[in-house]
């Protein structure tokens, strides 16, 4: 159980069976989803290991990114049904507090997953979903329905973020 003020990472995972071969690829796929996100043009895709930094809207916000493997990401969650040995798993991480992280993070992992045909997993439902239904998270949260706010607000008291 979390602690009161805690900070508790999320994590999106992205399954594949190719890489993107550079952070301007992967920009390119973010500009085509016309999200309002740049990723850092100082990183390197084949070296990516820790934040990435990115400007949502033009505030400086980011999130980390690694290249884990596939199939060790598969065997270590055996309940979920992959449907497809993926070759390739790339791993954005966020701190929970953060709605800029987050956001900045599943348009993220949402274009690479398009650009890639892969998909996207996250670790607090272990639902698959494919780019398009990705593309539908990252537009609840930024236009959040009620019933979204209600749940995200029972979430976060339940880690102990919120009163």
């Amino acid at each position: 159980m979390a602690e009161k003020g805690s900070k508790m990472s999320m994590e999106l995972w992205i399954l594949s069976d190719r890489k993107l071969s550079s952070i301007a690829e992967w920009q390119a796929a973010v500009d085509a989803e016309k999200y309002p996100l740049k990723l850092s043009e100082e990183a390197s895709i084949e070296n990516l290991k820790g934040f990435l930094p990115s400007r949502l809207r033009g505030e400086l916000t980011g999130f980390e990114c690694y290249h884990d493997n596939a199939g060790e990401l598969m065997r270590n969650n055996p309940g979920v049904n992959f449907g497809h040995q993926w070759t390739q798993a790339l791993s954005l991480r966020w701190l929970g507090s953060n709605e800029n992280e987050a956001l900045a993070a599943w348009m993220a992992g949402t274009a690479y997953a398009r650009a890639t045909d892969g998909i996207v997993a996250n670790d607090q439902d272990n639902k698959l979903r494919t780019a398009a239904q990705s593309a539908e998270v990252v537009h609840d949260i930024e236009h959040p329905s009620q019933a979204y706010e209600e749940a995200r607000r029972a979430l976060r008291r339940r880690r102990g973020l919120e009163l």
